[in-house]
């Protein structure tokens, strides 16, 4: 199921196997994750329209992932990625 699905905010599907543990493989990306950018600011705070920005492609991305039936059940701002 995730091999359609194709967003801007979503790291591409690679593959996937479930013997003997269930392990789905995407693409690396460059960067850190959200938390590691917020933590790396302090003690500056995200200015809003960035905030803003990203709370959008995080929205948009869940969007496309319900509208093909997945739900990512561990959305945090550790498994975001800027």
């Amino acid at each position: 199921m995730m091999s359609r699905v194709q967003h801007e905010n979503l790291v591409q599907f690679i593959g996937a196997c479930k013997d003997p543990l269930m392990v789905i493989v995407t693409e690396l990306l460059p960067g850190m994750s959200l938390r590691k950018y917020l933590i790396s600011i302090r003690p500056n705070l995200l200015d809003l329209h960035v905030a803003l920005n990203y709370a959008l492609d995080i929205a948009r991305a869940m969007e496309c992932l319900h509208a093909n039936g997945i739900i990512h059940r561990d959305l945090k701002p550790g498994t975001s990625s800027v």
